[in-house]
C-alpha cells in the first residue's frame, strides 16, 4: 500500500474507535493503532498534536485531514513504520465489523440489508445495490435484474 492509502485507512479505522470511546467492535485494533502512532509520534510534535486533536474531536473532518497529512509524511519517510501500519490495517480489515464507517448526515453503513433503509430521500430495499447511480434490485432467483 502507498503512504496515502495507509494514512487514509488508519484514520478510517480510528474514527469509530475514538468516537465511541474505545467501545467499537475493533477495540483491540484501535488500541494497537493508537499505540503504534503514539510510539512513532513521541518525537514529532506536529504529528502528536494532530493525533491529540483527533482524539478530542474524532468527527472533525478537518482534524482528520491534518492527521492523514502527518501520517502520509511519516509513512513516506519510514519504511518500517509503513510496514507496521500496513500489517495492522490488513488485520483490521478482517476483524468482525471492520470496514464499515457511517459518517455525515444521512450516512448508513451496512453489510447486509434485510429490510429497508431510507436516507436522504432514497429507499434501499433488501437485496438492493447502487450501480452507477442506479438502484438495482435483485428479484427471484438472482437471474433477473430490474432497474427501479
Amino acid at each position: 500500500m502507498n503512504p496515502a492509502s495507509i494514512a487514509s485507512a488508519v484514520v478510517t479505522f480510528l474514527i469509530p474507535f475514538l468516537a465511541e470511546g474505545g467501545k467499537a467492535a475493533a477495540k483491540k485494533g484501535g488500541e494497537a493503532l493508537i499505540g503504534a502512532l503514539e510510539r512513532r509520534f513521541k518525537d514529532k510534535p506536529a504529528a502528536q498534536e494532530a493525533l491529540d486533536d483527533v482524539k478530542k474531536e474524532p468527527q472533525d473532518e478537518d482534524l482528520q485531514a491534518v492527521l492523514r497529512v502527518q501520517l502520509k509524511k511519516m509513512l513516506a519517510a519510514d519504511e518500517a513504520f509503513r510496514a507496521e501500519l500496513t500489517q495492522l490495517v490488513e488485520q483490521l480489515k478482517t476483524a468482525p465489523g471492520a470496514g464499515f464507517v457511517a459518517q455525515g448526515e444521512g450516512a448508513v453503513a451496512a453489510q447486509t440489508v434485510g429490510g429497508s433503509v431510507v436516507t436522504g430521500g432514497v429507499k434501499l430495499d433488501g437485496g438492493s445495490t447502487f450501480v452507477g447511480g442506479q438502484q438495482v434490485v435483485a428479484k427471484g432467483d438472482g437471474d433477473e435484474k430490474d432497474d427501479e
